[in-house]
């Protein structure tokens, strides 16, 4: 296999009468949904859309998402899946940026003069609505477009925190590579049914989109909710699913176990920050499940580490690492120079191999910026032990320096999130006359709960961490702190707000 093409035809072959999406209470076998996928291949083509072209698509998750993604491989469209929480005119600023030809939509929104296809959430299969009456006009793609494992497949857009958002170019042969390495390190079988909880536009989710689908799977797919974990857990016989901490703590504290069966669970994934002792052993206790760290990022094709089972000498207490690189790519721990580090120190995380992005669209500049001696740095920085395993730290332009010594955000936040009363926290360093700069944090506690002092605060992180790395101020909210599209706290807007309320007080 070279191709997403290759993957969809190896899967229909393999897994035809399986069940491939559960939605609605309706089911559609892999034979069904690649039979709509390549009607709606024809009708991408149709529409005057050339291979290599851009197709975007902004909905939340649901079984089209599955059925566009296979339908541009297909028709040999370049897919941009879209954050839907962006701003409509940040949508238009990327539809115009890669000269997309057409929009798949949920909703009625539209976008000028690009052509669109759309539906509404609650539409089932054959029910009337635009996309449907797409497919049933449209003549089948029966050979479909040819490509290489070079070939552009899709364009995700980076958050743009610091700056204009930036389009990673996925090939083939990248997204290819992703599913492999996920059947492969989440031991994906025919017999697993996987939640798309995370949002499809994201590759902390949009990985099992291909990887599922080789092993033939079920997925599970449709607006997230929270509260209903259980509940679809219990109904859908759900084996596996990836969840940012925070909400993988938030569901535990519900204890759905006490009132659903969950006995089905087998694993979650979970990333974009650690999770304390306390934290896990809730979670584990109120999922029973195995909970696996994993470490990626969008150009690296998702993830690119993950922690397996057999990592960890106890799995029912918290293990800090990311498990090893995944077997399509190779990982480095960079010195400033470019030359490695040795294990136990710290190093900027220095990727290669098949998962590898092609580039930046359309700014060979910025892609240029980030490689060297052969090696894209990520701008992560972390360590590695004797064994092998990695463990993540935080960002390097994250990392505060202050009195001349480096603070990493994640010591911090580990510290301040083993205080019992602690539910989410964010760290970073504000400018300082004296020292540089001044480590700040900001935490969550619940309005209901006890509230602890900042000084006790303090003083709880000065027993677990030196005085330096101690937040010389501690922000306490009562509201959940905010998050970006992949569900990772959302330290550089938190960080402005302090920064602005700083600069009114002076």
């Amino acid at each position: 296999m070279k191709t997403l093409v290759d993957l969809l035809e190896r899967a229909e072959a393999e897994h035809g009468e399986r069940i491939a999406v559960s939605t609605h209470d309706r089911h559609l076998t892999y034979r069904q949904l690649f039979d709509r996928s390549r009607r709606l291949a024809g009708a991408i083509a149709s529409r005057g859309v050339r291979p290599g072209e851009r197709v975007a698509i902004i909905a939340p998750n649901g079984f089209r998402y599955l059925e566009v993604n296979f339908a541009c491989a297909l028709a040999g469209a370049v897919l941009v899946p879209l954050n839907t929480r962006l701003a409509p005119a940040e949508l238009g600023d990327i539809l115009e940026r890669v000269d997309c030809q057409l929009v798949f939509r949920s909703g009625e929104v539209t976008f000028g003069d690009i052509t669109s296809i759309g539906w509404h959430e609650a539409a089932v299969p054959d029910e009337a609505c635009g996309y449907e009456r797409a497919l049933a006009q449209a003549t089948p793609i029966i050979s479909a477009s040819p490509a290489t494992a070079e070939t552009l497949a899709q364009i995700f857009f980076t958050s743009g925190t610091t700056g204009q958002p930036k389009g990673v170019c996925l090939t083939h042969g990248n997204l290819l590579a992703s599913g492999i390495d996920a059947i492969e390190r989440l031991d994906f079988a025919n017999g697993d049914v996987w939640l798309h909880s995370a949002p499809m536009f994201h590759l902390v989710d949009a990985f099992a989109i291909w990887g599922m689908t080789l092993a033939g799977g079920a997925h599970v797919a449709g607006q997230f909710d929270a509260a209903g974990f259980g509940a679809l857990v219990e109904r859908e016989r759900i084996t596996k699913t990836s969840l940012p901490p925070t909400l993988l703590d938030w569901i535990s504290r519900q204890r759905p176990d006490e009132r659903h069966d969950l006995s089905s669970l087998a694993l979650i994934s979970y990333g974009g920050s650690p999770m304390q002792d306390a934290v896990y052993k809730r979670c584990r206790a109120a999922l029973g499940c195995q909970l696996l760290q994993a470490y990626g990022l969008t150009e690296g094709s998702g993830f690119v580490c993950h922690e397996q089972a057999g990592d960890n000498p106890d799995p029912n207490a918290a293990f800090d690492t990311v498990g090893r690189p995944t077997r399509h790519v190779e990982i480095a721990l960079l010195d400033d120079d470019g030359g490695t580090v040795a294990a136990g120190m710290v190093g900027e995380f220095g990727l290669r191999g098949a998962r590898l992005f092609q580039g930046y669209w359309n700014d060979p500049e910025a892609t240029r910026a980030v490689q060297s001696s052969g090696w894209y740095r990520t701008g992560d920085l972390g360590l590695s032990s004797d064994a092998g395993l990695y463990q993540v730290v935080g960002r390097k332009k994250e990392m505060i320096i202050s009195g001349g010594e480096n603070v990493y955000p994640a010591e911090v936040v580990n510290a301040l999130l083993s205080h019992p009363a602690v539910i989410e926290a964010a760290v970073f360093g504000v400018a300082d006359e004296r020292w540089g700069e001044q480590v700040r944090a900001v935490v969550h506690v619940p309005a209901d709960a006890p509230r602890p002092s900042a000084e006790e605060l303090t003083q709880h992180c000065r027993s677990l961490i030196a005085g330096y790395k101690t937040p010389k101020h501690i922000a306490i909210w009562p509201d959940p702190l905010p998050k970006t599209g992949a569900g990772k706290i959302a330290t550089a807007a938190i960080k402005a707000r302090i920064v602005h309320e700083i600069g009114r007080a002076s």
